[in-house]
């Protein structure tokens, strides 16, 4: 599995190298948790990637143990030897308490495998058929004539029934696409001692980028270590204008010693 880096550097996710797109350059190879690592923040682009997460899927999972110092030094080469390879703008960013994300503006597309050569068949020389001539009448052909068995059509149902399963497979997979959307979170900016964090479909609409960042420091959050503000966009309710759309701020903290995360609502601004 390979990725063009920024049209620029090559990254070989099976081998752990990164290279220049010129073969006769240079190629670094990086070591095994730092390759898990790109692999990851290039797969969630543009998404933060919480420690928590990297630590299970760089370190935890192959029997090796994770740590904040490991981590940082794992960034901090990655930076270099991207750097060193000619790329100028600094493609993994920060996001303040919650983890590191690989910038949606710098390129990572998967290389697809080059096509392979068309092989032509060559031609044999076959001698020519002898036909066959059947006789009509005689016995035999009268006796298989008639022993023939008409053929049955098969039923419309199941044709009809194929196309009903393949609607329900598209319709289920539309659904299953808008839910994970809504799952995705991306950093959006600080507010107070918050990291502001939004749904996917809110950022659709780039408009309300500044007016959304502007909102939430009005609003002076005032989070711990672990909590984060979230922007939601309503789904339950419908508003009497079609064109209405209802954001939700919340304030979110995970639980001690457990996977679930508790939001409560925030206090409207002072004006």
């Amino acid at each position: 599995m390979k990725y063009l880096i920024n049209n620029l550097i090559t990254f070989d996710a099976e081998a752990g190298t990164l290279s220049l797109i010129h073969p006769d350059l240079q190629t670094v190879q990086i070591s095994n948790p730092t390759k898990r690592l790109l692999l990851l923040l290039i797969q969630h682009q543009g998404e933060a990637v919480s420690r928590e997460l990297l630590f299970t899927k760089v370190w935890d999972d192959f029997g090796m143990v994770s740590s904040n110092n490991n981590l940082n030094q794992c960034i901090s080469k990655l930076r270099r030897v991207i750097r060193d390879l000619g790329m100028e703008d600094d493609a993994i960013a920060t996001v303040p308490k919650l983890g590191f994300m690989w910038r949606e503006q710098i390129p990572a597309e998967m290389l697809t495998d080059e096509p392979q050569p068309e092989v032509v068949p060559t031609k044999t020389l076959s001698a020519a058929p002898i036909p066959i001539v059947p006789l009509l009448n005689s016995p035999a052909a009268q006796v298989a004539s008639s022993s023939r068995k008409p053929r049955i059509a098969r039923p419309k149902f199941l044709t009809i029934l194929l196309v009903l399963l393949c609607l329900q497979g598209a319709i289920l997979m539309v659904i299953w696409q808008d839910s994970r959307q809504e799952r995705q979170k991306i950093y959006l900016g600080l507010a107070g001692t918050c990291s502001v964090m939004v749904s996917k479909p809110v950022l659709e609409a780039a408009e309300l980028h500044e007016g959304l960042l502007d909102y939430a420091r009005r609003l002076n959050p005032q989070c711990a270590s672990d909590e984060y503000m979230l922007v939601l966009k309503s789904t339950s309710l419908k508003s009497w204008l079609n064109d209405m759309t209802r954001l939700y701020f919340m304030q979110c903290g995970a639980l001690r010693e457990s996977p679930a995360v508790v939001c409560w609502s925030l206090s409207t601004p002072a004006t």
